[in-house]
Formats: structure tokens, sequence, C-alpha cells
């Protein structure tokens, strides 16, 4: 955990204050952050931010998340951006405590984030590197945490692919998986699909045969085998294989008698060799069971193991107080007030809002497919791409307001759009025609035309 660098970091991304960057990745930097109470938020700009909130329906200031956000270099790869909206989309789909909860995201916004509880804990891979392997107890409460937490993330026909123990985090409440940046729909053969044939991706030494060989056409079997191999350094502090997968056996230095027999049969090259989720968690009660313990005792005891080793990381100052800094919350707040945003989702050229995909508007489409006219008589209710222009358009731009006309801009420590002027009660004369309605933003032209190349290639319309 860094402090904020205030001539590369912003302060506010949304409705989040950013207080430390806890690290960066290939594709991600990822922030510790607080949500910032605005006060008159539109609905609009709630439903741009997809914003959650706890069970009783009010914010919880005190919450802390993380904000992660895709890497500047990355931000005119359309393939990157696609890749970080389908993390958001997979992060969303699995509900399980065995995976953070989303708290917000905006993947269109010009700088694509999104927000997710902050986990209080060491990784599993500083945990071993510092403190040393797991005990028995430890080991089954680990095993059987990840079982839970890829059963919840196959239950949504989701596959992660890049299970290791720096993507485990061992919170107050247990074990959680992070990083969902490879996670793919395993029933997919999409040519669409952004990652193709003979891909590799993942991580080498965590990783089975069949994914080092091609990524894209891996099934639930490759996450089983990198549970086993996370599990192996859990017991000997190295993955299965230092470089990359083998077909031999992996050395077995280390790895105690009561383990073998799981690990030599996840760690095999054959994918339809390796157990089921459903094996893997019989052999962690068994070994439980063989030990004389529980899984009560067992949790308990890799709590009391975390905690001995002091390695959760210390929050900063400014992070342990229960409010935002009010200078950050009045800009924020001042934005909100004059229209605007943090990260401006109304801006003209960001999709902001407007690139959402009502997923209404494709349940109306389903059933019109269905309904009179058959398939091909649905026309969503967007506008064209290109309207043609009106006497609105042709209109003499309005004067310009001159400086000292109002109160000088206030500095911030993020970009802001220019307030938008007050809309003026308009009132036409008795037996004018009315105006032509002004075309709509660019931004909603661009997600109307997705719209129709999707609805182009649905079979079912």
């Amino acid at each position: 955990m860094k402090p904020l660098d205030i001539d590369a970091d912003r302060r506010v991304v949304g409705p989040f204050e950013l207080l430390a960057r806890l690290g960066a990745g290939g594709m991600g930097v990822a922030y510790l952050a607080r949500r910032i109470p605005l006060e008159g938020l539109p609905d609009e700009m709630a439903a741009a931010y997809r914003l959650v909130e706890s069970d009783d329906g009010e914010a919880d200031p005190a919450r802390l998340v993380v904000v992660k956000m895709i890497q500047p270099h990355l931000l005119d790869e359309p393939q990157a951006r696609e890749r970080f909206a389908r993390e958001v989309d997979a992060v969303r789909a699995v509900v399980s405590d065995r995976v953070p909860a989303l708290r917000a995201a905006d993947p269109e916004a010009g700088e694509p984030w999104f927000a997710m509880d902050y986990i209080a804990g060491p990784s599993l891979q500083t945990l071993v590197k510092e403190s040393g392997p797991l005990a028995v107890g430890p080991y089954a409460a680990l095993g059987l945490a990840l079982v839970d937490a890829l059963r919840a993330i196959h239950g949504t026909k989701l596959l992660h692919r890049d299970l290791k123990p720096s993507n485990v985090v061992l919170g107050p409440d247990g074990p959680v998986v992070l990083d969902f940046g490879l996670a793919v729909l395993s029933e997919r053969q999409s040519s669409q699909a952004l990652t193709r044939t003979g891909d590799r991706m993942g991580t080498r030494p965590y990783m089975p045969v069949e994914q080092l060989r091609d990524t894209k056409h891996v099934e639930a079997p490759a996450d089983v085998y990198a549970l086993g191999a996370t599990l192996f350094f859990a017991l000997t502090g190295r993955p299965p294989y230092p470089v990359m997968p083998l077909m031999s056996p992996p050395k077995w230095d280390g790895v105690g008698l009561a383990f073998l027999p799981l690990l030599a049969q996840v760690l095999v090259a054959g994918p339809s060799q390796r157990p089921d989720l459903d094996g893997v968690q019989e052999s962690l009660f068994t070994l439980l069971a063989d030990a004389g313990l529980t899984l009560e005792a067992a949790v308990q005891q890799l709590q009391d193991r975390i905690a001995a080793s002091g390695l959760t990381p210390r929050l900063t100052p400014h992070a342990l107080v229960d409010h935002a800094d009010p200078a950050v919350r009045e800009l924020a707040q001042k934005a909100v007030d004059e229209g605007a945003a943090p990260d401006a989702p109304w801006a003209e050229d960001d999709p902001g809002f407007y690139g959402l995909v009502d997923t209404d508007e494709i349940e109306r489409a389903a059933d019109a497919a269905d309904g009179p006219g058959g398939p091909g008589g649905y026309t969503p209710t967007l506008v064209d791409p290109e309207p043609a222009p009106g006497p609105a358009d042709l209109a003499p731009p309005a004067p310009r307001a001159e400086p000292g006309d109002g109160p000088p801009p206030v500095p911030t420590s993020y970009r802001l759009p220019a307030p938008r002027p007050e809309e003026q009660d308009a009132v036409e004369p008795e037996g004018t025609a009315p105006s032509a309605p002004q075309a709509p933003p660019r931004a909603a032209q661009r997600v109307a035309a997705r719209l129709r190349e999707r609805y182009a290639h649905r079979g079912d319309l």
C-alpha cells in the first residue's frame, strides 16, 4: 500500500475518494478507496455508476473498497476495454462470500473503473513466503474455501483461469478469490471471443498443460488443477513446476504423505483424470477426519495463523477515518450540483450513461420476436446514428458569456467538464411552429449502432 502520486493518480473516481495505491498488474491499477456520500445524485448518474447499496438501502461511508482502473497505456485498445468490461460482468455475476462484492462500476467511461469490497488480509503468497507452509488444519480450511469459491464461479457458467496464491486473500471471514481478468464463459465457442485458439494466457506455473496449449478451450478441470497447484504452494512455498506444467509428475519434496492422495489426483496432465470439486471436497474432509479435526477447528486454526503472522496490511491514518476528506467531498458535491460528475459520465465524447445497454430493451426485442411480424419485426427505440439536420441545428449559436459574468472556476483534483448552462424556461410565442428536436448525443448514437449490430447477430430475432 503506497501513497497516491499527486502527479499521476486521481483523487476522485466516480463517487469514490481514492486513498492509497494498492498495486498494478498487466491490465489494471488498484486503489484503496472510500465512498463519498453525495446529496442529490441523479438517478441517471447512479445508473451510470451501477451503484449497489447495502441491504438496508443506505450507503455505508465507512466501507472501504478497491477501485480498479484500466492501465492508461491500454485506454486506446478496444480489446483491453472489452476484457475489462467482461471482468466487471464476471465479478457482478458471482455472488459468494468467497468473492468480493461489486459495489459500483463504469466500464464505458473515458477511464474505465469498478469498485469492489476491500478484503483486509494478506495474500496466500505473502503468508506462506513470510511465515512458512500451512499445517493440516489451515490447509484443509483453505482448500474447502477455494472449493466453495470455484463452485460459485462455475455455477454462473464462468471459469476463473488464473487461480494462484497471489489471487487468494486471507480476510477476516476466510479466504477470498480475486482477479477475474481472465474469467470466461465455460460454454462459449464464439467467434467473437477475446481469447483466440492457441492463445496462452494465465500464470504458467499454476496452469495445466491444456491451458498452456490453448487457453480458449479449457473447461472446469483447468480451475481444479489450479486449485491443486495453489494447495501445493501452501505446503511447499513453491509451484508444482518452476516454469510451466509438464506431462511428468512434479517433485513431491516437502509434501507429507497425508496430502499425497489428493494432490497426486489433481496435478495430472489429463483433464478427465482429475476429480471434480465434489471429489476435492471429499478428500479434504477425509484429511480433516484422519487428523481428528472438525471444520470449525480448522477454520479457527487458519484465522489464528493469519493473526499471528502480523501480515494484515496496515491502513493509512487517512483511511481509518469514517468519512471522506471534506475538501474532496465539497468538490465532488459541487460537480453533482452543477450537473457534472468526477469522471464526467455525461460528457459528449464519453459513452458513460448513454453507453449502457438496456437489458429491458433486449427483453422487449425477444418478446417482439414472438409477436406479430415474427423475427426481424422489432425496431429498437433508439434514433439512427446520423439524423438529418433540423432547423434547430441551423440556428445561430447562443452568445458566449463574457469574462467576469460569473464566479471564477474552482480548481479541482480531477478533470471536470465545464458546467452545463442553466436551462431557461422558454415560452414560444403563440402561432409559431414548435422547434425540431435536438439531435441526441453522439454517445447515444454510437450505442444505438452497437445495439443494432447485436440484434443483427441474434438468431432468435
